[in-house]
């Protein structure tokens, strides 16, 4: 039985971001007390019911990356279309409004019912050290656009801020990508982080490094100082590093300019 509504301006499914969007979730009237404490939590689990999906399919292919890429069993996919069609979403929560819930990050479309709300415990709920398969291909098949949006959310669920750190360093994941033709978070793949924190941050992130996998390196060089401070993404062929020509202060800036006005780079 459901105890809310999701309202969206994205009314047809084929028409859903693959980050989707911010919406609106009305809880009906009778379950107002169990939101009592919910403003409490930066992010929730949304529980819906795909009531538009295909419950017959068991393989599909992921067609908003590409439908040139293999199928793929739906219990390994997050397809909208499976036997049992219930969405799991991870949510921030943006603000509460009586018996509306403010979100972003809904990948449901507009009138899809809801089935439960649970609060998103940071410490229990984040695997960080979870593995997942080899994306290699599925990345050269996506466009640059959706690749740069997807290093951001991954990017800003670590960090937890969108900044201009962020944004350099998912320009660096950009140019990593294309020169290592990997995944940046497959067991090869190490990072050499810097002094500034949030770009630090930042691509560990996006990479998953950690220093007990030995992905995760840094410089205890103390003569380095922002001024001259680098940062490298580098697998078992070639290390790209990258050090700072200016660091600007427009976030979207960041992100839409040419590399080279950021960087140097360096091939080695």
């Amino acid at each position: 039985m459901p105890v809310g509504t999701v309202h969206s301006v994205i009314k047809l499914k084929d028409d859903m971001p693959v980050q989707g969007v911010t919406a609106d979730i009305e809880v009906f009237m009778e379950y107002v007390d169990a939101m009592e404490g919910i403003e409490d939590y930066s992010h929730l689990f949304i529980l819906s019911w795909l009531h538009e999906a295909d419950r017959d399919v068991l393989k599909a292919t992921p067609r908003k990356i590409s439908p040139e890429l293999p199928e793929k069993g739906i219990f390994s996919m997050r397809s909208p279309s499976r036997p049992n069609p219930i969405a799991l979403t991870p949510v921030t929560l943006l603000g509460r409004s009586g018996r509306f819930l403010h979100v972003s990050n809904m990948d449901v479309i507009d009138g899809t019912p809801v089935l439960d709300i649970k609060p998103y415990h940071a410490g229990w709920d984040c695997i960080f050290s979870a593995r997942n398969p080899d994306k290699t291909e599925k990345i050269k098949k996506m466009m640059p656009k959706d690749l740069k949006e997807s290093f951001k959310r991954e990017a800003f669920n670590y960090h937890g801020e969108l900044c201009i750190g962020l944004a350099v360093a998912v320009r660096m994941a950009m140019v990593a990508n294309q020169a290592l033709e990997t995944d940046l978070r497959v067991e090869n793949v190490g990072i050499v982080i810097g002094k500034n924190p949030c770009i630090s941050d930042s691509l560990i992130g996006i990479t998953g490094a950690r220093l007990g996998t030995h992905r995760l390196l840094y410089n205890l060089n103390p003569k380095i100082t922002m001024a001259n401070d680098s940062y490298s993404i580098f697998n078992d062929k070639k290390t790209i590093i990258f050090k700072l020509k200016r660091f600007m202060k427009d976030f979207f800036g960041v992100l839409e300019c040419d590399a080279n006005d950021l960087f140097n780079i360096e091939v080695i």
